[in-house]
């Protein structure tokens, strides 16, 4: 995917009427502000907002159960492992909650999606090796965009999006892409998205995206399976203090195409 033809930074309009935004303002004082007045406004007034308890790391100990448990899934090693599946399970918790409470801090949507965050950890992956974590915005069947981070040694990421939509999401995707084609280049070509997601969207092709006109503008997008953005987490990163902060800047990163996906999806009745 190219960089080129990059629009300057996508702006929207505040949503939250007579609440405060990602910004820390009200929004009848702001109106339409750019992404990255809010990313870089947010972040530049983190020390001053009052430190949240809980796990900011993910534990060595629990990267260590999750290597060895992505090779050795049997039900015997399962069965003697039970004491460190429920701490990898415990580590992982305390980090979703924390990671929910400051992530609401960034869009406040996150607060009234996820009430319950243990409900944001697939717990059953843990056991296979991945702790999958998904934090929705929108309490919408058709919500197809999240903020989403995979937790699994040398193979973590964070970020939003839509990974794998069901096909009638999709389809009502690549119209909307179609029909608003500048406004997701303005989304994905913006200099905040490129430095933070530099390899663009995640990969992967659909077949069955047919019927678009061949020289259209936003051809090489029409074809994906995937409409997410993944940033890659190194192994030190997770276990580092700075993991929850930097997990929040990809969503926050992300937060312009979790919004045009789920504006273009919830449009169609729910199922």
């Amino acid at each position: 995917m190219g960089a080129a033809g990059a629009r300057g930074p996508h702006r929207i309009k505040s949503g939250l009427s007579g609440h405060t935004n990602i910004a820390g303002l009200p929004s009848s004082h702001i109106g339409h502000i750019s992404v990255p007045f809010m990313f870089h406004y947010y972040f530049s007034r983190a020390k001053q907002r009052p430190v949240v308890q809980g796990t900011e790391m993910i534990d060595q100990s629990t990267l260590k159960f999750l290597s060895e448990a992505s090779s050795n899934q049997g039900a015997e090693w399962l069965t003697d492992n039970k004491a460190e599946i429920a701490c990898a399970r415990r580590n992982l918790m305390e980090f979703t909650s924390q990671l929910i409470t400051r992530a609401g801090l960034v869009d406040p949507r996150i607060a009234t999606a996820n009430i319950d965050s243990r409900k944001c950890l697939a717990r059953a992956s843990v056991s296979k090796g991945i702790a999958s974590i998904t934090v929705r915005v929108s309490l919408s069947k058709n919500a197809a965009a999240t903020y989403f981070m995979q937790i699994s040694p040398s193979h973590s990421y964070s970020g939003g999006g839509a990974l794998l939509p069901p096909p009638r999401l999709a389809r009502i995707l690549r119209q909307t892409i179609a029909s608003h084609t500048g406004k997701w280049r303005g989304i994905v070509e913006s200099p905040l998205f490129q430095k933070y997601f530099p390899n663009g969207l995640t990969g992967g092709l659909d077949a069955i995206a047919q019927g678009y006109v061949k020289n259209h503008d936003a051809l090489d997008f029409f074809n994906l399976k995937n409409f997410g953005a993944c940033r890659g987490v190194p192994d030190e990163q997770l276990m580092s203090t700075s993991l929850v902060e930097e997990t929040v800047k990809s969503f926050a990163a992300a937060r312009a195409l979790v919004d045009y996906i789920n504006r273009a999806t919830t449009r169609l009745p729910e199922v």
